[in-house]
C-alpha cells in the first residue's frame, strides 16, 4: 500500500529481554522508574494500565527473516544513482492520519504535496514514513478508500509504514457491530503487505496508488544513507507492547545496521511525551533503550506517532564511546481531528527548551496545528524540519516551518538550528 502512484517499470491504471517483569498478581511492571520532568510534567506512564485490548497475535510475515524491505524495490535506477550522486536522500514522516470523522488528513496531505511539488528535482521526498494508525478507529479495509488513497491521490511520492495500535484494534462492541470475521490488522496487512503489489489499492478513488509488498508488520527499510528499523507497539492505548520474538529480532537489526550510515528507529508508541492524553511508554522505553544497551548499537533518531500533537526531545545516553545524544521525535498530528494538549505547568504551557532531567530536554512542541516532518540525510548530518498550518477546512493552508534541528552523525550530537524562515 504505500506506495507512490506507481512503481518504477509499472503502468498507471485511470510500546529487551528481562526489560518487563511480571508480579505474582499478574501485573506487568517496569524495572526502570518512571519518567518526571521539572515541576512534575511526566514524560512516561507513571505504571502500566491494562489496555482496552488485550495484545493481538501478530499476522504471519510475508518471507523469512530478517524481514529487510530495499528502497531500490520502489525507486527506478536513476533515482538511486541521483541518491548516490548527490549524497542526499529526502523523506516526509508523519503518524496518525486517517480519521474520517474529518478532512484534517486530507489538509495535511495537501501541504505534503506542495512541499513535493516546490521542491527542486534533488530535493524532492522519494518517500514518506508512516508512524502508524493509518485509519481509525480499527483499521478498516472498506475505510482506505476514502481516508488513505484519496487523501494522497495527489501525493507523488511512495508511502511505507508501520502500524499503530488502531490499525490493529478489534471492533469495539460498544462503538456498533461486531464483525466476525474481522482480524487483526487486516485492512493494514492487504493494504502494506500485499501479495500483488502491481494492484491498484482502491477502485473507489482517482487514486492510482498501488499497494505495498512489505515483509512484515516490523521490519527495516534499507537504503544508501539510513536504515530504518521499525518495530510494531501493539494494540495497547496507554502502553505499548513488544513481546521477546520481535525483541529479538531488533537486536538482531540493530548489530547488523550498517555503521557508516544514519541508523533511525521508528516505533508508534513513543518513549516520551508530555502529552495528557497519551504519556511517554516506559515499556516501549524499557525495549529500546535496553536493546540499545545490550547490543552497544544506538540511533540517530527515533520516531513515533501515537500522540496528536508535535514534539521533540533529546535524551542523553552513555554509549560504548562515551555520551551521546539521541533526539525523541513526536510526529502525531497527520489528521486525527482532536489535537492532543501538553501537561501545564504552574497553570501555563510549558516554554522550550524545557529541561526535564539531567539527561532529557522538551526542545520543541506545536500542540495546536496539523503537520508533518521533512528529513534531510546526509552522510554526515540528519536535518528534521517540522511543518504545520493551523486547519481550514478550505482554501490554501497557510504551511510555516516550525522548526529545524541537525544531528551529527559522527559526532552524535543535536543542534536546534536558527529557526527557520
Amino acid at each position: 500500500m504505500s506506495s507512490s502512484p506507481r512503481r518504477s517499470g509499472q503502468s498507471r491504471r485511470g510500546k529487551s529481554p528481562g526489560a518487563n517483569i511480571l508480579t505474582a498478581s499478574g501485573k506487568r511492571q517496569s524495572h526502570h522508574p518512571p519518567v518526571q520532568g521539572a515541576n512534575n510534567f511526566p514524560v512516561q506512564a507513571a505504571s502500566f494500565q491494562d489496555p482496552h485490548f488485550p495484545f493481538q497475535p501478530l499476522p504471519p510475515p510475508n518471507g523469512p527473516a530478517p524481514y529487510r524491505f530495499d528502497l531500490s524495490k520502489l525507486l527506478s535506477a536513476d533515482q538511486m544513482a541521483a541518491i548516490a550522486n548527490t549524497g542526499l536522500m529526502v523523506c516526509h514522516s508523519l503518524g496518525d492520519t486517517g480519521d474520517y470523522r474529518g478532512r484534517q488528513q486530507d489538509f495535511v496531505a495537501t501541504m505534503m504535496t506542495a512541499d513535493y511539488s516546490n521542491s527542486a528535482d534533488n530535493l524532492k521526498p522519494t518517500f514518506c514514513y508512516h508512524l502508524g494508525d493509518v485509519v481509525y478507529f480499527a483499521g478498516d479495509i472498506d475505510k482506505y478508500g476514502d481516508n488513505f488513497y484519496e487523501t494522497y491521490k495527489d501525493y507523488q511520492a511512495y508511502i511505507v509504514a508501520i502500524p499503530g495500535n488502531h490499525d490493529c484494534q478489534p471492533d469495539d462492541p460498544q462503538d456498533g457491530p461486531v464483525d466476525p470475521k474481522k482480524k487483526p490488522l487486516d485492512g493494514w496487512v492487504q493494504n502494506f503487505m500485499s501479495k500483488n503489489p502491481a494492484a491498484l489499492g482502491s477502485l473507489k478513488t482517482s487514486s492510482g496508488r498501488t499497494q505495498m509488498d512489505l515483509p512484515n508488520v516490523y521490519w527495516t527499510l534499507t537504503t544508501p544513507l539510513a536504515t530504518f528499523i521499525g518495530l510494531f507497539s501493539n494494540v495497547g492505548e496507554t502502553q505499548g507492547e513488544i513481546r521477546p520474538d520481535q525483541i529479538k529480532w531488533f537486536q538482531g537489526e540493530l548489530k547488523a545496521a550498517r555503521d557508516d550510515i544514519a541508523l533511525i528507529v521508528t516505533v508508534h508508541h513513543p518513549p516520551f511525551s508530555g502529552d495528557t492524553e497519551h504519556s511517554g511508554s516506559s515499556e516501549v522505553y524499557n525495549v529500546l533503550f535496553d536493546s540499545f544497551k545490550a547490543t552497544g548499537r544506538y540511533p540517530d533518531l527515533i520516531l513515533s506517532g501515537h500522540v496528536h500533537n508535535y514534539q521533540r526531545f533529546t535524551t542523553v545516553v552513555q554509549g560504548p564511546k562515551g555520551s551521546l545524544q539521541i533526539p525523541c521525535v513526536v510526529a502525531g498530528a497527520g489528521g486525527y481531528t482532536k489535537l492532543g494538549k501538553l501537561h501545564q505547568i504552574n497553570g501555563s504551557y510549558p516554554d522550550v527548551p524545557l529541561r526535564l532531567a539531567s539527561t532529557l530536554t522538551l526542545e520543541q512542541y506545536d500542540q495546536d496545528n496539523f503537520g508533518f516532518l521533512r528529513l534531510e540525510v546526509s552522510k554526515s548530518q540528519i536535518v528534521g524540519t517540522y511543518y504545520s498550518a493551523p486547519f481550514t477546512p478550505a482554501g490554501t493552508p497557510d504551511t510555516k516551518p516550525v522548526e529545524s534541528f541537525s544531528v551529527d552523525l559522527v559526532h552524535k550530537t543535536v543542534r536546534t538550528l536558527e529557526s527557520p524562515s
